[in-house]
Parts: structure tokens; C-alpha cells; sequence
């Protein structure tokens, strides 16, 4: 029973974004352009609905990150309940990753970018660090991604 209802939730909450998603994804694609007048750079296109689509990501991204901190301090306090052996090797994975954040913010470039039309407050050396941080992770992340699933299968022959 709890599984079904588990399961039904879930199922609403991914259709539900989906749909928003592509309501959004169809208005930024196909809502037109600003009028040529108010564009920030006149032969650029500009679509209307960008700021919908932005915000639209923020927030999904807001979610993730809330949902991702509640289930790893839930997972936790149940692990160490549980199995505190596996909970401390937990800790030592989030230390792993905090260390590959900070060796990635202290690679990444802070030098600004000319960007056309954009007076805004973000093209800062601190801004432009933390982006580049979290594209090498993302890199890093990728490149351990595709290694795990060419490796598991070789190392799971041996076994």
C-alpha cells in the first residue's frame, strides 16, 4: 500500500514538472521576440519568455539541491543507526567531493568575459571562479561516470 501511494506521488510530482517544463521549454521557443527596440543587443535574438525559463530552472534546481540535503541528513541519521561503519564511509565520500570542489574553484579562471549588452554585476572574478568550479566537477564527475561503466563490467568478469 505505501509503496503504491510512494510511487503514485512520485509519478504525479515527475509528470507534473514535466509538463511545466515543456509548457515553458515551448514559450521560450515559440513566444516570440522582444520588439527591436528593447533589446539589450540590437542583431542578437532575444526571446520573450527567457526570464520564465530561467527562473523556471532556478527553481528546479532549488528543489534538487533542498531534496538532495534532506535525503543525504536522513540517509545518515539512518545509516548511523543502522550500519555506522558505512555512515563514516559516507562522510569520507562528502569530504572527497568538498576536496575536488575546492581543487576545482582554486583552478578556475577570474578573468572577465566580454559579454555584449551585459552591465550586470555577476562578470566578477569571485562569479566567474564558482562557475568554473562547478563545470571542472561536472567534467570530473563525467569522466568518473563513463570510467565506472567501462570498468564494472571488466572488474565484475573477474569475480
Amino acid at each position: 500500500m505505501a509503496v503504491t501511494k510512494i510511487r503514485k506521488t512520485s509519478s504525479l510530482a515527475f509528470l507534473v514538472t514535466i509538463i511545466v517544463t515543456l509548457v515553458v521549454l515551448g514559450l521560450f521557443l515559440f513566444g516570440g521576440q522582444v520588439a527591436p527596440e528593447q533589446k539589450l543587443v540590437p542583431d542578437m535574438s532575444q526571446p520573450v519568455f527567457t526570464d520564465m525559463l530561467l527562473y523556471w530552472a532556478y527553481a528546479l534546481l532549488a528543489i534538487t539541491i533542498v531534496a538532495l540535503i534532506l535525503f543525504a541528513i536522513f540517509g545518515f541519521i539512518h545509516s548511523l543507526k543502522v550500519n555506522p561503519k558505512g555512515a563514516i564511509r559516507g562522510l569520507l565520500v562528502l569530504l572527497a567531493m568538498v576536496v575536488v570542489l575546492g581543487v576545482s574553484y582554486f583552478i578556475g579562471s577570474g578573468e572577465l568575459l566580454n559579454i555584449p549588452g551585459y552591465d550586470g554585476g555577476d562578470n566578477n572574478p569571485g562569479t566567474l571562479k564558482v562557475v568554473d568550479m562547478w563545470l571542472f566537477t561536472m567534467y570530473f564527475m563525467l569522466a568518473i561516470s563513463i570510467g565506472a561503466v567501462l570498468i564494472s563490467p571488466i572488474l565484475s568478469r573477474k569475480k
